[in-house]
């Protein structure tokens, strides 16, 4: 059985969408398939020296992949998701045309 080590995993608002191992991007369906099939091992990094195991879990809505390597009852697997960068948003400036529409109003009341 081959064992791949996961580096990273894609996700969306839907869950696991995909998994990055050290040598190739993987969907999760197919990860699910091989861990079914008993073709391929799959686990993450969960330290220096410890891996844990990847296992595929079915639910009523279809399977997903968990891992848990620090005891809890989560799966840990969202942890080594990718973060996209956050982007800061910027109020925008008003126009110079509001900005002069405002100070008319403001002439206007102080008369």
């Amino acid at each position: 059985m081959t064992e791949h080590i996961i580096e990273y995993v894609a996700r969306d608002r839907t869950g696991i969408t995909a998994v990055v191992t050290t040598t190739s991007v993987i969907d999760v369906d197919t990860v699910i398939r091989n861990i079914h099939s008993g073709h391929s091992g799959y686990v993450v990094r969960a330290g220096e020296w410890h891996r844990a195991r990847v296992r595929s879990l079915s639910m009523i809505g279809g399977s997903y992949l968990f891992a848990n390597w620090d005891g809890s009852k989560r799966n840990n697997l969202h942890d080594v998701a990718f973060q996209a960068p956050q982007r800061v948003a910027r109020p925008a400036k008003p126009s110079g045309g509001l900005r002069a529409v405002v100070r008319s109003l403001f002439r206007r009341t102080a008369r």
